[in-house]
């Protein structure tokens, strides 16, 4: 499998090569969440500064509200 072969060449010294394209990857992607989800986000951890964990519904609302995925909500 791909992924079986990708984890058994990251020992031998290959691996930085596909950690800097994934790095690159993910930097490119980096700020482009909408600004009004990214405000709705933030109205929201400033209301549970006490408890900044959503709940699962709350991280549906959230989705839901901000037009993002619940993976995008979870890694915000």
């Amino acid at each position: 499998s791909f992924l079986g072969d990708a984890s058994i060449g990251s020992g031998d010294g290959t691996g930085d090569d596909d950690d800097d394209d994934r790095s690159k990857k993910r930097q490119k992607k980096r700020g482009i969440f909408p600004k009004v989800a990214t405000n709705i986000m933030r109205a929201w951890l400033f209301q549970h500064l006490t408890h900044p964990y959503p709940s699962e519904d709350q991280k549906k609302q959230l989705a839901q509200d901000t037009g993002l995925t619940i993976l995008q909500v979870n890694n915000w």
